[in-house]
């Protein structure tokens, strides 16, 4: 490496730091909030919330039962816009991807009172016909017939939905200007998932996060009654007699570059202390070092959406320096033998909290050996398995695993109770994970 090229790798990773920092700076989110605030009033705008409706996505079936409530309980001007299938570039293993999304929106629906017609996709000449009468409506009575529209869709009931067109009805063609129209605007926001809401400078993806816009509203006074709930609160199961003991173990699926799993030790090791069930540490390698790649505005909303999830849960975050690289091959050459020693867990975790809270280079070695030394073992037997190639072997099998559940990203999580395996992926599932770990015990 030349001297010229180490300096701009140098100022890359400053400016790409600085980036990242600001991301996540609540005091900068606060004043483009204020910002945004004055610009609005000064075009005499409504509280203008934008929400995408995709009719082939699981997750806006579930939200498509909220939007109406949303509607009544807040003085908001909301604004649906038929979406088609996310950008390409978003979606990574596109033949796992609707059938996940699919499986988890089936797990998840009862949790929101949200009744999920079927277990299976929607024909593509359903979701046609449902698009033709959608992209028809008016907003008005888009947000009153969106659910029951999509619960034919869902169902399957073609005759319903025919009964649905008229002549006011649009074509194909009609339809596919409209949608196109709507992408413009979800593309000019930088929203790229069905189930997305819009509002001033700031997305909110699904029923998982309605509950950050419903607390932007009620802070700007919009909500139309005293009622303190929200409505995308969830019903949770609440842990009586659990037994003392058990055979299940939950396997945890981490990777050194992955912003959302830099959040979950602390719920994990929660999990692990509340409930008889042993955590196994199953590291995999980084979706950067997969040969996938993230469009900028993609990874823009995953750094700003950690931010605001660390917020929630209390832990820090924002501090970055990107172990992408050899720094990440250093690290995981030493896990292996840390992992003989009953420290994977803890190991990963450090480094972690090193790249995503310290913004340390993790691939220094008198950074490594300081971290083992703290872990209580001895440096030079860890030295001996610095650079090897070992690692590589099982993070790939660990990957495989991963995949077997239909999980492709971390942090994956994977409960093991004989035959019955049960694997959820994202840092917002742990409630899931302790729901099937609660359920599997008074079992």
């Amino acid at each position: 490496m030349t001297i010229i090229s180490t300096i701009r790798n140098f100022l890359a990773s400053k400016v790409m730091s600085r980036v990242l920092n600001d991301w996540s700076d609540q005091s900068i989110l606060l004043k483009k909030r204020e910002k945004f605030e004055l610009i609005r009033k000064k075009e005499g705008r409504q509280h203008q919330v934008f929400y995408f409706h995709e009719l082939s996505d699981p997750y806006s079936h579930i939200t498509a039962q909220l939007i109406s409530k949303l509607n009544k309980n807040y003085d908001i001007d909301l604004i649906p816009l038929l979406v088609g299938d996310p950008p390409k570039a978003t979606v990574h293993e596109p033949n796992l991807y609707r059938k996940y999304c699919l499986s988890d929106a089936l797990r998840i629906a009862p949790f929101y009172q949200v009744e999920f017609p079927s277990s299976t996709l929607p024909e593509d000449n359903l979701i046609l016909l449902g698009q033709r009468v959608l992209s028809s409506l008016d907003k008005d009575n888009f947000i009153n017939s969106v659910a029951e529209i999509s619960n034919f869709v869902w169902s399957g009931n073609q005759e319903a939905l025919e009964a649905l067109v008229d002549d006011k009805t649009l074509s194909k063609q009609g339809m596919l200007s409209v949608i196109s129209s709507n992408e413009e605007k979800r593309d000019k926001v930088e929203a790229y998932m069905g189930s997305t809401f819009s509002y001033e400078g700031e997305l909110y993806w699904g029923v998982d996060r309605l509950d950050y816009l419903e607390e932007r509203l009620i802070d700007l006074g919009l909500k139309n009654n005293l009622n303190k709930s929200l409505i995308s609160e969830k019903k949770q199961t609440i842990a009586t007699n659990i037994p003392q003991e058990s055979n299940l173990e939950l396997e945890f699926y981490p990777s050194l570059n992955s912003p959302y799993t830099s959040i979950v030790f602390e719920r994990v090791k929660e999990l692990e202390s509340s409930y008889p069930i042993k955590i196994i540490t199953k590291p995999v390698l980084p979706m950067l070092m997969r040969n996938m790649t993230i469009p900028r505005y993609k990874a823009k909303y995953i750094f700003k959406d950690t931010a605001r999830e660390a917020r929630k849960y209390g832990v820090p975050f924002g501090k970055v320096k990107s172990p992408l690289g050899k720094p990440a091959e250093r690290a995981y050459s030493l896990f292996p033998w840390i992992d003989q020693q009953g420290k994977g867990f803890e190991y990963i975790y450090r480094l972690m909290i090193a790249s995503f809270r310290k913004g340390e280079d993790i691939g220094k070695k008198r950074y490594l050996r300081k971290l083992i030394e703290d872990l209580q073992l001895e440096w030079n037997e860890a030295e001996k398995h610095l650079d090897s190639d070992g690692w590589k072997e099982i993070l790939e099998k660990n990957r495989l695993i991963m995949y077997e559940g239909r999980s492709w990203g971390v942090p994956t999580f994977k409960l093991v109770d004989g035959e019955n395996n049960f694997t959820t992926w994202g840092q917002d599932r742990i409630w899931l994970v302790e729901e099937e770990i609660i359920k599997r015990l008074k079992q």
